[in-house]
């Protein structure tokens, strides 16, 4: 099957200027409704790709207010500055006059003859030797239709908390996507559920505030590792990195990001 980019199918171009819309489904949001932070972000990249006919490099969004399934979202592009090797720009995402997103980004590629990864994997058996990773409900949603096996994690409200703030899941590849940045965005928006394990008590999570996700090297692989490490939780927020491996242990991006914590208890 002829693999395709994220998003490529739902967004469309919207007269001769950079705006692009986005019709949000379910398939965009997660199971309360509201627009999934990554697929926001995922559609920032999307449209600043095609508009600079360059590749991400780092992205940084903000998730402004909601958005919600039945709604448009579009996206306007403004590539501030382009040089010979890279394109800084920003996109800003509104449905009507209230913004939901906004976000800033460098895009390009450079040579050199220099180059290394230091960062270490967590340790992980393989996918299908992992149990399933339940969701809480059977409503549709960005989460909820990808493959995920848990690593490292809570299953039960009464479960302890991981000590050392670091879970982790393997999430299968859809057959028909792209490991590209656009998808990696979507992977890179799971802090909240890591200081939900963290902290332990009920099985609540929190709402995404911002997104950073840095590319690595996207290379095709069945199974990706989202390895999530929670660095602190105080007055109600909680900060994080994802690191995103292929099943080869090649780092594919990170992300870093902050929530706003909900506790179910």
């Amino acid at each position: 099957m002829p693999r395709m980019q994220y998003l490529t199918q739902s967004l469309s171009k919207e007269g001769a200027d950079h705006r692009w819309v986005l019709p949000l489904t379910q398939d965009e949001c997660s199971s309360t409704g509201n627009l999934f932070g990554g697929t926001g972000l995922a559609a920032a990249i999307r449209v600043l790709e095609f508009e600079s006919q360059r590749p991400l490099v780092w992205i940084t969004g903000q998730f402004v207010s909601h958005a919600k399934a039945g709604e448009k979202l579009a996206f306007e592009v403004d590539l501030t500055a382009v040089g010979h090797k890279s394109t800084q720009a920003r996109v800003t995402g509104r449905v009507d006059d209230r913004e939901i997103i906004s976000a800033f980004a460098t895009l390009g590629k450079r040579n050199v003859d220099k180059s290394g990864i230091w960062a270490v994997p967590i340790e992980a058996p393989p996918p299908l030797d992992c149990p399933l990773f339940q969701s809480r409900d059977g409503v549709r949603s960005v989460s909820n239709n990808l493959e995920r096996r848990l690593v490292r994690g809570r299953v039960n409200s009464d479960d302890p908390p991981i000590e050392d703030g670091r879970v982790a899941m393997w999430v299968r590849v859809p057959e028909n996507l792209e490991v590209d940045p656009a998808f990696l965005a979507v992977l890179g928006d799971y802090v909240p559920w890591g200081a939900r394990d963290a902290v332990g008590g009920g099985m609540g999570g929190g709402r995404s505030l911002d997104n950073t996700l840095r590319v690595v090297n996207p290379v095709l692989t069945e199974w990706i590792l989202v390895d999530v490490h929670i660095g602190s939780l105080t007055h109600g927020y909680a900060h994080g990195t994802v690191h995103l491996w292929s099943e080869n242990r090649e780092l594919l991006a990170t992300a870093s990001q902050t929530c706003q914590y909900r506790s179910l208890d």
